[in-house]
């Protein structure tokens, strides 16, 4: 090869690549991901769900208000112990889920019948929704 091709080739211009990886712009559905491109990895807010933590970690809240956001039950639920992950369902009720059964039965009897956002939430241990083994 000439030399200002094989310099070229090596920089990883020109024909070849010089040896670098070479993805396709098109790949099936089934393939992304494999190199952290496009789709790959995890996304914001795709860490532990409500699938990863056991029943008895978990505490149901009912009777939040409309517009409440997880963030807003995060800090309500943070004064019995530390949160380690929160849900706010579009049904009215909430999934908080803590580091020991301890911060589970601490939070229900501290703030069952407390008031967020104006409105008197129920805590209760979690039970699991009936034909879902996952939870």
């Amino acid at each position: 090869l000439p030399d200002h091709i094989w310099e070229a080739q090596k920089k990883g211009k020109g024909k070849g690549g010089g040896g670098q990886d070479w993805t396709p712009v098109w790949q099936p559905h089934w393939n992304k991901g494999g190199d952290k491109g496009w789709g790959g990895g995890k996304g914001k807010g795709k860490g532990k769900g409500r699938m990863s933590f056991k029943p008895e970690l978990k505490v149901w809240v009912g009777g939040l208000a409309e517009g409440t956001t997880w963030k807003d039950l995060q800090e309500h639920m943070n004064q019995a112990g530390k949160t380690k992950w929160v849900e706010v369902t579009n049904k009215g009720f909430g999934i908080v889920a803590y580091g020991s059964a301890e911060e589970v039965t601490s939070a229900i009897a501290a703030l069952n019948g407390s008031i967020l956002k104006d409105s008197p939430i129920q805590c209760d241990l979690w039970q699991k929704p009936e034909g879902d083994a996952a939870s």
